[in-house]
């Protein structure tokens, strides 16, 4: 090699170590150990270049990139979901109709590849100034309650409140007279501090742990009657078994007697020659008869009074039983409905919808069928629990309620999510047959009328909805619908919104 060609090759040398230092500086930061042994790797690339040492470090980091369990890719794409959901959280606690709509905006970006950390950060930053715009909203004054408590804070507290609302009328359905319900519910509607709420919730803790334990007994007491009653039965018919093999050896004595007079009588007419004293031996043989006879008569009338007696017996015991039975199965079921029920609209509740939608979702994939999801929320609530009332809200949530219900379709299954949600399964229905469906809903619940305090209002929807994937978990679905609604509601609400099947 002559000394061109080396001089070309130590400039190449000098070029690739050169960039290897600045490869190495661009990635620092992805691991502690990689990140110093880096650093010893550019000391050997850097000034008087030492390749053996430098190949030494290229090994070491070559075996902490391979037990690396995290890369940058794997990074922006975790970053990516954590972004995703900081944004629904964002939407879900902020009311102001511009912030929620430049959040909108960092999510539809997200909607479109994001390879790379650089165009990762500039929408967190983004969301970030969304925060800072909230915090500032929610520190002017009025902008929040219990003294500057934040959005998150008042909300979960709002939720919490609505909850044991919802729970303490199931129970004073149950128990209409008990004072300590009456009390809670009371207590309920009017302004709690964090300490009172609280409270409240342990006194309803107990309430369920009673009804619970009142429950327990009651079954118990009717098991305990049962048992005695089945008892009670198992010793008659025992006693009435013992009492037949009596009869049955007894009537066996009197066929024998009967037999053995008959023999006797059958001698006498053989051998006795005298008529007188042959009519005097058979008036005797059938006076024997006649007597033997009454006394089976007798024997057999006490033995069927006494079945009889055992079987009205069995039959009142049975019965009483019966009427336990019967009323302790009527409170089940009324339990029951009462359980899977919204006390205020009363259509089914989130339970309810737990158990069908399982169901509902597994018929149509064995019988591979669509289903959609909706997610219906009614437009500016709080504006109207605030201005009317909430006597007014709970009128607007039955009416809605009402109307859903009485246009529901044989095969649709409407339940309350909580609050003013509401959520909609229809099976045997794709996303590109939804829009139609959901906009007849969102239509007809807009030309519902309303009236509070003598003033005429329109109350509209926003509606979120979605296709349920084959294979996929329900929640997915209901966080594609949820994310629609939010869409909808950073629309300008009135809207539907539906994500189309992938």
């Amino acid at each position: 090699m002559d000394a061109k060609q080396l001089q070309s090759l130590k400039a190449s040398n000098e070029q690739l170590a050169g960039f290897i230092v600045r490869l190495t500086n661009f990635y620092e930061g992805l691991s502690p150990d990689i990140d110093a042994e880096l650093g010893k790797l550019r000391g050997h690339l850097s000034g008087n270049v030492d390749f053996t040492l430098a190949k030494v470090s290229i090994n070491k980091i070559n075996q902490l990139f391979m037990l690396e369990p995290t890369n940058l890719k794997n990074l922006t794409q975790q970053w990516l979901r954590q972004l995703d959901n900081d944004i629904k959280e964002f939407q879900r606690h902020i009311e102001d109709a511009e912030l929620t709509k430049k959040a909108l905006g960092v999510a539809t970006s997200l909607s479109k590849p994001v390879s790379s950390v650089g165009q990762l950060l500039p929408l967190y930053e983004k969301l970030i100034k969304c925060y800072q715009a909230g915090l500032l909203s929610a520190a002017k004054p009025g902008a929040a309650n219990n003294g500057g408590a934040n959005s998150k804070t008042v909300q979960l507290k709002q939720d919490l409140i609505e909850e044991l609302s919802h729970l303490l009328q199931t129970y004073s359905r149950i128990n209409p007279d008990d004072a300590l319900i009456a009390s809670l519910r009371d207590r309920i509607d009017e302004e709690l501090t964090e300490q009172e709420l609280l409270s409240s919730c342990l006194l309803l803790i107990r309430i369920m742990v009673q009804e619970t334990v009142t429950e327990a007994s009651t079954a118990g007491k009717i098991i305990h009657r049962l048992n005695n009653a089945l008892g009670n039965i198992n010793g008659d018919v025992t006693s009435s078994i013992s009492k037949s093999v009596e009869s049955f050896e007894a009537r066996q004595v009197r066929q024998k007697s009967l037999r053995s007079v008959l023999e006797d009588m059958e001698d006498a007419l053989e051998n006795e020659q005298n008529i007188d004293q042959l009519k005097e031996q058979a008036q005797h043989y059938l006076g024997q008869l006649a007597n033997s006879l009454s006394a089976g008569e007798e024997a057999d009338r006490v033995e069927q009074e006494g079945l009889m007696t055992l079987l009205v017996s069995m039959q009142q015991q049975l019965s009483s039983l019966q009427k336990q039975t019967d009323s302790y199965r009527k409170k089940l079921v009324e339990q029951r409905v009462n359980m899977y029920t919204d006390p205020l609209t009363k259509v089914p509740n989130r339970m309810a919808y737990n158990d069908r939608a399982g169901k509902e979702w597994q018929k149509c994939q064995q019988l591979k069928q669509p289903m959609s999801i909706a997610v219906i929320d009614v437009d500016h609530f709080k504006r109207i629990n605030d201005q009317y009332g909430h006597a007014a809200g709970d009128k607007t949530l039955q009416a809605i309620a009402r109307y859903l219900k009485s246009r529901l379709h044989a095969n649709e299954f409407l339940a309350r999510w909580g609050g003013e949600e509401f959520i909609l399964l229809i099976p045997d229905l794709t996303s590109s047959q939804l829009p139609e469906r959901l906009d007849e809903l969102r239509i007809g619940l807009a030309q519902l009328p309303f009236k509070f305090k003598q003033e005429r209002l329109t109350v509209t929807v926003s509606i979120g909805g979605t296709e349920c994937r084959t294979g996929e978990q329900l929640d997915a679905a209901f966080e594609r619908a949820d994310k629609c609604l939010y869409q909808a509601k950073a629309g300008g609400r009135n809207l539907v919104v539906v994500q189309e099947s992938a």
